[in-house]
């Protein structure tokens, strides 16, 4: 069962007819039944409910009509996971299995196209590349991804993150360590950076703001014209306009990222989707340890 409804990406009359022109090119049956209202008798009938956008959030109202034995993939690595998308609890309960998808593993690879969705956020906020300057805040392992791709095309590129991720930053002569996150402490040659990409984790906790971890006046007293890319991680974006500080995008929902793998391509998509399909047939054969799997901590 595919549960489709419309969206800014498209109708469900749209869906269905990329649906159709996929069963013909196939040249096979594709078993699949287009649905519009979520029933109860549908939801008995899954092994497998993905954790996709369509069905978020599976809480206890949903999950109640689940059989025995069902299971739910996330759709993305287990350390990305928002308390809103699923009722873990009530899956603790009932002895439902979640669990993430390795995305940094080779057959996989998504932390790869990082820096490219990261160069597209640029190119977008009409900014580029070429003899400019960047400041990288992070604090998890999209950081050193990031900066691997575009340290290279820049001009250079400093990095403030978690000392344990140091020594992932040795990439190139054009990085420099500026600190420790999330402690801002510029040294001149960065004053004029053209941007600050943040990449922080969790993508729903408030990054930047007067009462955040890092508080605007860290941002505007260091920066002669900051603007701030958001990659990841939310940011008070109030306290930023009263400051008169920019950013991009200029609306992003909290908790998700501002680019996303498919608005640099079909692959990144395919690659993370049909890995996400992979762990829920483990999942529901119990090959718990598998190397494409990523186990929630602490579940």
């Amino acid at each position: 069962f595919a549960f489709t409804k419309d969206t800014k990406f498209g109708t469900v009359e749209e869906v269905i007819g990329q649906i159709e022109k996929l069963r013909k090119q196939t040249n096979n049956n594709l078993d699949i039944e287009i649905i519009t209202e979520l029933r109860s008798e549908i939801i008995n009938e899954a092994d497998i409910i993905t954790n996709s956008g369509h069905l978020r959030p599976l809480n206890s109202l949903k999950l109640c009509h689940a059989k025995s034995g069902v299971v739910i993939p996330l759709m993305y690595d287990s350390w990305e996971l928002r308390s809103t998308d699923i009722d873990l609890k009530f899956c603790q309960m009932h002895n439902i299995l979640v669990a993430g998808t390795n995305e940094s593993h080779p057959d996989i690879d998504i932390y790869g196209y990082l820096g490219d969705m990261c160069m597209k956020l640029i190119f977008d906020s009409a900014n580029c590349l070429n003899n400019s300057t960047f400041l990288l805040i992070s604090n998890n392992d999209f950081g050193p991804c990031i900066a691997s791709k575009i340290a290279p095309l820049i001009e250079k590129l400093g990095i403030i993150d978690c000392i344990n991720r140091k020594s992932k930053y040795l990439l190139s002569e054009n990085i420099d360590w500026i600190g420790t996150f999330p402690f801002i402490q510029i040294p001149d040659k960065y004053y004029h950076s053209d941007a600050i990409i943040l990449a922080t984790y969790p993508f729903d906790q408030t990054w930047v703001g007067n009462k955040a971890e890092i508080p605007i006046q860290a941002i505007q007293s260091q920066f002669s014209s900051p603007f701030i890319l958001r990659f990841s991680g939310d940011i008070n974006t109030k306290d930023l306009d009263s400051a008169n500080i920019s950013y991009y995008p200029s609306v992003n929902y909290s908790g998700h990222m501002g680019v996303l793998p498919s608005e640099i391509g079909y692959e990144p998509v395919i690659r993370l989707q049909t890995a996400g399909l992979k762990v829920g047939q483990l999942l529901n054969q119990k090959e718990l340890f598998s190397p494409y799997i990523k186990l929630i901590d602490n579940y």
